[in-house]
């Protein structure tokens, strides 16, 4: 898979349709009606990293639920193995949440946390809801298409190396990006209101046999 990458530099452009920033504050970007996707680049927490190894087989189905606030990291303890790093893995979580919450104004949260050795959502889709956070904890990260790169059917000359997505939509191979493990990717969704024509298209990257992935979305309530 051939993936495109950009320099912190070159991101925010006010003619792109998506942004990224190596500081947590790039997540507010979200609100900004040109973009589609926000994504925080932040380093590998090796600890964490190391819980999911260890812990993968134990997840069993993972963790799915809508969480308030104020039990998030109570109610997390007994779904998860213990294993080393398990507290941290419980303080990140509700970091993430935390953060959320706070930009959407909520006090609840819909956390999935899924060990996965295939691909959950292996075609380029849209997601029937305002807005998710994405991060990867162990594996690949999650795929996307900038909107700027999306071609119309109508207005596709030579087919030459465009694919077409199960959407209707085209695009090049070279166009796709792919957030590494750890960074935490906003993505809006057809039900952000005025922004239904803006979703972001996104897939799971491919999952190779033995290879381990740990995905954590959550939706704010």
């Amino acid at each position: 898979m051939s993936t495109q990458a950009l320099n912190i530099t070159d991101i925010h452009s006010t003619n792109a349709s998506w942004c990224e920033g190596s500081e947590p504050l790039v997540l507010g970007d979200i609100f900004d009606v040109g973009k589609s996707v926000v994504v925080w680049k932040r380093p590998n927490n090796t600890l964490i990293q190391g819980y999911f190894s260890a812990a993968f087989k134990a997840l069993g189905m993972g963790v799915r639920g809508v969480f308030s606030m104020a039990s998030l990291k109570k109610e997390l303890a007994p779904l998860l193995p213990d294993s080393d790093g398990k507290q941290a893995v419980i303080d990140d979580i509700f970091l993430l949440s935390d953060m959320l919450t706070t930009l959407f104004d909520c006090d609840s949260v819909g956390v999935r946390l899924v060990p996965l050795s295939a691909a959950m959502c292996p075609s380029f889709h849209v997601d029937n809801i305002p807005v998710r956070l994405v991060n990867t904890y162990l594996g690949e990260g999650t795929q996307w298409l900038p909107q700027e790169v999306i071609v119309s059917q109508a207005s596709v000359g030579v087919s030459g190396s465009l694919k077409k997505n199960r959407l209707g939509q085209y695009y090049k191979e070279s166009d796709v990006h792919q957030m590494r493990a750890f960074d935490v990717g906003l993505l809006k969704g057809k039900a952000w209101k005025g922004h239904e024509e803006f979703a972001a298209v996104h897939r799971s990257c491919p999952v190779e046999v033995d290879d381990k992935r740990v995905l954590l979305t959550l939706d704010p309530m």
